[in-house]
């Protein structure tokens, strides 16, 4: 009933070059919703991006990217294990992946929270000090 965890700190589990079956529907349920929610998330994060000021842009931009890599080559993967590809369909570049989209998440949600706010106190404290300078005419 419980996955066996040993069996991924066996190489040639891992790299089998053509792994018996494809997923089971749970697994393949759960990767259909990551993948095609991160291309989702691509679209809505493209949407934002043309919308919003400078200091985000950014974000939006680093997201969209995310979106986009992992939503296509997660499903590029996805598609390669199921019809049992050759060297292509082992299980050790599909979690390779997700542990690559996980760290990479990570990165975008810490420059959410440490980089976005200091650019904006950044602008108000400049706009702060440009209000009390004299204008040009």
């Amino acid at each position: 009933m419980f996955m066996n965890l040993d069996k991924l700190l066996d190489w040639s589990y891992l790299f089998y070059r053509l792994p018996p079956a494809g997923f089971s529907w749970a697994m393949r349920i759960f990767l259909l919703v990551v993948f095609v929610g991160a291309i989702v998330i691509a679209i809505i994060a493209g949407i934002k991006y043309g919308k919003k000021q400078a200091i985000v842009k950014n974000f939006w931009l680093k997201l969209q990217i995310w979106g986009w890599s992992t939503g296509l080559v997660g499903l590029l993967l996805f598609y390669f294990r199921e019809v049992r590809a050759v060297y292509l369909s082992s299980r050790a570049w599909l979690f390779l992946w997700l542990i690559i989209i996980f760290i990479w998440l990570v990165f975008i949600i810490v420059y959410w929270f440490r980089v976005i706010p200091k650019k904006k106190e950044a602008k108000e404290s400049q706009e702060a000090f440009d209000k009390w300078l004299p204008k040009k005419k």
